[in-house]
């Protein structure tokens, strides 16, 4: 019984990759595969000198004589040494993906990213077709996993985007999956909380979106009568499972820029982001989160929205019946988002934020449908209904992205890469440069105004030599002019 809904995903899963096929290893440029070409300067960095030499600290400045102190996104980041450093987010998803390219022997490059992200995205499949499975049985949870999979969202954050807090997605499932098996385990059966525990860890150690599991499971743990007798040692697991890969990021992070630079650094993050900070967006992102659910998840939302009549209607009438488990599975999928989204709005803008819901989202559709299954309609109504809605997913997902590719950024970078010298400047004149860009230079950027400024800089910095490079008018390639430093009179 277990063999044909596995092979029915491995199959589905082969079709998923041959869709995405095309679009695997084209230059970078499609919409935030700037997330990958992030990561893939910090791997690099790592890659070149050894992650012990930044204290497991994620470097973006490259390491050529005349890259140090170069500002490129430093306003937002961490200076230490002359290198910038991003420390946002713990490190675990930019770990794994380092340790892979080591034990492969290769240096990163973006299609073994991508690689890594479609194994991901076979574990997340897994996780929510286990956890409906575990609520529901096996037809829902064969509709959920297939949901997961040919999903817009899914299909490209877990395809060609990558990075550290897309990937926090896929442990914080499998912590659903031990969390919604520890509490609503029938009472005197034995539950192992290791999965429990080192779900939660890993969870944490990758995003922050752990911390917030993990406030609801207290909740929960609060509200279990079943658990009471247990209630001190659970939370104290999970108060370990939070504290200790926090503390070692903090200790990883503080080695390099120190902890008062480390808490300012946090702060203005936190305020940047934070729904209520100086810079918060207000209104302007919540629509954007409504557009990030639309282009990452349109065909589910529709069914959602077709249901939401119906569902209120049972609940004006009293007769709407919500089991026990699928609550908890609503609680465990649904409550971590929604708290993601209330206190950091303007960072849920960013449309890789909406890949978190996807396990709540294809749940609820399949058991939605399956319930439509007891109306007196074909049986045969909600696999069909969801065969449609993958074929859907997928043609969406392969119009948003089937033509975003471009080689300006590779062609550009490349360009730079072939013309400056490891000891000169590279300053960039124009819109500011994409991590697609510096990562195709290898090299970072030091945005200035004018060649003048750029001189000024050499000047003041005692440097002898510099390349200023901008866009051509035409908009296609790039000039450069060779700079010494603004003699004084």
């Amino acid at each position: 019984m277990l063999r044909r809904p596995l092979l029915a995903l491995l199959l589905a899963f082969a079709a998923s990759v041959a869709l995405r096929w095309p679009l695997l290893d084209r230059p970078l440029s499609g919409h935030h595969e700037y997330c990958t070409a992030f990561t893939l300067i910090i791997l690099e960095n790592w890659h070149r000198d050894g992650l012990a030499a930044h204290a497991g600290a994620p470097p973006l400045t490259f390491n050529a004589p005349g890259d140090r102190e170069a500002p490129w996104m430093g306003a937002e980041m961490a200076l230490h040494n002359g290198r910038y450093y991003y420390l946002s987010h713990p490190p675990l998803g930019l770990y794994l993906p380092y340790l892979a390219f080591r034990l492969f022997g290769q240096a990163p490059a973006p299609l073994g990213l991508q690689c890594f992200n479609l194994l991901l995205h076979a574990l997340l499949v897994l996780a929510v077709w286990r956890l409906v499975g575990a609520v529901a049985g096996a037809r829902p949870a064969l509709h959920a996993a297939l949901l997961t999979l040919f999903m817009p969202a899914p299909l490209w954050f877990l395809g060609n985007a990558y990075m550290s807090d897309i990937m926090v997605v896929v442990p914080w499932a499998w912590h659903v999956v031990a969390a919604r098996a520890l509490f609503t385990a029938p009472t005197g059966r034995p539950v192992r909380l290791w999965p429990f525990t080192l779900s939660l860890l890993v969870t944490v150690y990758t995003g922050w979106l752990g911390g917030l599991a993990a406030a609801v499971d207290l909740l929960l743990l609060l509200r279990s009568e079943r658990l009471r007798a247990q209630r001190l040692r659970i939370a104290a697991i999970i108060a370990f499972a939070v504290a200790l890969p926090l503390v070692f990021t903090a200790l990883s992070y503080a080695s390099v820029v120190g902890w008062q630079g480390l808490q300012d650094y946090l702060r203005g993050r936190l305020l940047h982001r934070s729904s209520l900070g100086p810079a918060a967006s207000g209104w302007q992102a919540l629509w954007q989160v409504v557009e990030n659910f639309r282009i990452g998840f349109l065909p589910v939302v529709l069914v959602l929205l077709g249901a939401l009549p119906f569902a209120l209607r049972a609940w004006w009438r009293g007769s709407l019946n919500v089991p026990p488990s699928v609550r908890m599975l609503l609680l465990l999928t649904g409550l971590p988002v929604l708290l993601e989204h209330a206190l950091l709005l303007d960072y849920a803008a960013h449309d890789f934020v909406a890949l978190k819901a996807a396990p709540l989202l294809a749940a609820v559709v399949a058991l939605l449908l399956e319930a439509a299954a007891r109306q007196p309609w074909d049986v045969r109504f909600p696999s069909l209904v969801t065969v449609v809605l993958c074929a859907l997913g997928a043609a969406h997902f392969w119009r948003l992205n089937a033509s975003g590719g471009s080689t300006l950024h590779r062609d550009q970078g490349t360009f730079i890469a072939q013309h400056l010298r490891p000891e000169e400047r590279f300053f960039w004149s124009g819109p500011a440069p994409e991590p697609q860009l510096v990562w195709y230079a290898q090299r970072t950027p030091w945005s200035v105004g004018s060649e003048e400024e750029a001189r000024s800089i050499l000047s003041a910095r005692g440097e002898h030599s510099g390349v200023l490079f901008r866009p051509a008018p035409d908009g296609g390639g790039l000039e450069l002019v060779r700079l010494s430093p603004t003699l004084p009179y």
